[in-house]
């Protein structure tokens, strides 16, 4: 399991950008954010439909055997998360316990640094979609990570809410064979 969570940890912290203001000053704030552990309002920045995708492609952590639910559920959403609980949440609250769960268990590995972030510019898709290119220096434990991501947002209304990449959709389809893996 805690090799799941090593691999999401990146995947996760370069796609959580948006809201309020342009996507390239969200994307500048974001970190903020997340060195403050502040996960219902990264939740909240991303766009609604992105949530309730994320929460559809993770809906097979409910479907895990009751054996090894508690284990499961409590490493993504917390010690006495359950199947019902974690069924229950909104969309919102099943990415900020998901985001939580993640951050505490990456943690393990040393404390995350989210030294520097830069945006190199961006690209719109029309009047409501923008691609903004940034560089990123997350360090964990000894570790230091630099990535170039490609974060596309979406505007609703005059507020800009982050997609899901697919980089999400394979990270849920990676949980899953793990899972499945340690079943047989």
């Amino acid at each position: 399991m805690k090799r799941i969570v090593t691999i999401l940890m990146p995947i996760i912290l370069l796609s959580t950008l948006s809201h309020a203001g342009t996507p390239e000053e969200i994307s500048k704030s974001y970190f903020e954010m997340l060195k403050q552990k502040q996960w219902t309002e990264v939740a909240k920045l991303y766009d609604a439909t992105a949530l309730k995708d994320f929460k559809d492609m993770m809906s097979f952590l409910l479907e895990v055997p009751d054996e090894i639910a508690p284990r499961v559920l409590g490493t993504f959403f917390g010690p006495g998360a359950t199947k019902e609980r974690v069924k229950a949440m909104s969309d919102l609250d099943f990415f900020s316990y998901f985001l939580r769960g993640v951050m505490a268990q990456a943690a393990q590995y040393g404390q995350l640094d989210f030294r520097k972030v830069e945006v190199l510019g961006s690209v719109p898709e029309g009047d409501s979609i923008r691609h903004v290119v940034t560089r990123t220096h997350i360090g964990i434990g000894e570790m230091t990570m630099e990535a170039m991501e490609v974060i596309s947002f979406k505007k609703k209304g005059d507020k800009w809410g982050i997609l899901m990449q697919g980089k999400i959709k394979n990270m849920a389809q990676q949980i899953k064979k793990a899972l499945e893996s340690k079943q047989q």
